[in-house]
C-alpha cells in the first residue's frame, strides 16, 4: 500500500545495510519539502527496525521482491575500479529494483530517485512543470537526484544499461565516455560513465548546471560546479524561506538540493529543515545529539584547514614577493 499516494509523483530511495541517521534525515527532509508526496524506501532491513520517524511517512519496500530484473542485470555486469564489487553492481541495480517496483505496482506518475545522502529542497511538482526533457542527469554524469517523468523513461534507461554491458559496442561506448570525458570522478567504467554518455546521446537536461536560471541542484557539496562557495563547501542562503546558491557573478539561483558526499555526510545537520532536526530530536535524542556533535566538530575542522590553507598561500606569496 503506498503512503499518501497522489498523481503529482513519487519519491524513491534505495539503500542496503543499516538506516544511518545521515539517511534517515535525507528521507525525512524530502517528506519535508514534499509532504504530500509518496516516498518509497527500497530496503533489505525488517519493519522493526525502520525508525518511528519515518516509519509512518513512507512505503517500506523490501529489495528482495522485486528483484527478477537486477538479478538479471548482474548476470551480465562487468566489474571494474577500485571500490567494492557490490558497491559498484549496486549503483547499476538500484535502478532496476525501481523499475520492478513501478511495474509491480503500477504507477504511471514522475518519479525522482535519490541518493541516501541527498537532500531534496524543492517539491517534485516544481521539477516536473519546469524540465523539458524525460530524465535528467546532475552536472553531466550524477545520479543524486534523477528525475523521470515517467517510469517509461526509467525502462530506456534500464534497457541502455542492460544493452551496455551485453554488447562490445555498447560497452565500448562507455569505456569511451570515460577516456573523453577528462572527468577525474570518472576513472572508469560505472554508473556515473552510464549517466554521462546516456545525457549526451539524448540530449538529457542538466540540473547542475549552474548557468540555469530556475534552479540547480548539487553535484557535491565540497565542489563549486560553478557557484559561490564558503568553508563549508557551496555557499547557501536564505531568501523568502527558500535555499538559494550564489553564481560567481553573485546571481541568486533556488538550490534544488544538495548532495553530501563521502565525509561530508557528517554535516547533514547544517543542511536539513528545522522541522526535521524537531522530529529526530524528539524520537532519537541521543542519535541526534550524537549528530549535531559530530557535525560541529567536522565543521571546525574543516575551518581550521581553510585558514591553514589560507595562511600557507599568503605565507608563500609575501615570501615570493620578498625574494
Amino acid at each position: 500500500m503506498m503512503n499518501g499516494a497522489t498523481e503529482n509523483g513519487t519519491l524513491f530511495f534505495v539503500h542496503r545495510g543499516h538506516l544511518q541517521p545521515y539517511l534517515i534525515a535525507s528521507i525525512l527532509q524530502a517528506r519535508s519539502s514534499n509532504p504530500r508526496t509518496p516516498v518509497v524506501l527500497l530496503s533489505d532491513q525488517p519493519l522493526e527496525s525502520i525508525p518511528s520517524e519515518i516509519v509512518t511517512v513512507i512505503t517500506l519496500a523490501t529489495l528482495s521482491e522485486f528483484s527478477a530484473k537486477a538479478q538479471n542485470f548482474e548476470k551480465v555486469f562487468r566489474f571494474e575500479g577500485t571500490n567494492s564489487f557490490e558497491y559498484e553492481l549496486m549503483n547499476f541495480q538500484r535502478w532496476f529494483y525501481v523499475q520492478e517496483f513501478c511495474d509491480v505496482h503500477s504507477i504511471s506518475v514522475p518519479l525522482m530517485v535519490l541518493d541516501s545522502d541527498a537532500y531534496l529542497y524543492l517539491s517534485l511538482d516544481t521539477v516536473t512543470e519546469t524540465v523539458q526533457t524525460d530524465m535528467t542527469v546532475v552536472d553531466k554524469v550524477g545520479p543524486q537526484f534523477t528525475y523521470f517523468r515517467s517510469p517509461e523513461a526509467l525502462t530506456r534507461f534500464t534497457g541502455f544499461l542492460l544493452e551496455s554491458f551485453l554488447n562490445p559496442e555498447g560497452y565500448e561506448l562507455l569505456r569511451g565516455f570515460v577516456r573523453e570525458s577528462g572527468d577525474t570522478g570518472v576513472p572508469h567504467v560505472s554508473d556515473m560513465a552510464a549517466f554521462g554518455a546516456y545525457a549526451q546521446l539524448n540530449k538529457l537536461e542538466d540540473l547542475g548546471n549552474p548557468n540555469r536560471r530556475d534552479f540547480v541542484f548539487c553535484e557535491n557539496i565540497g565542489s563549486p560546479q560553478g557557484l559561490a562557495t564558503n568553508f563549508l563547501g557551496k555557499k547557501i542562503i536564505s531568501r523568502r524561506g527558500r535555499r538559494h546558491f550564489t553564481t560567481r557573478e553573485g546571481r541568486a539561483i533556488v538550490a534544488g538540493g544538495v548532495h553530501l558526499q563521502g565525509g561530508n555526510k557528517d554535516l547533514w545537520p547544517y543542511f536539513v529543515d528545522s522541522s526535521v532536526k524537531q522530529s529526530l530530536q524528539k524520537h532519537s535524542p541521543r542519535d541526534y545529539a550524537k549528530a549535531l556533535r559530530v557535525a560541529r566538530q567536522k565543521a571546525f575542522r574543516i575551518g581550521l584547514l581553510k585558514i591553514a590553507a589560507r595562511s600557507r598561500k599568503l605565507f608563500t606569496r609575501e615570501w615570493a614577493t620578498s625574494a
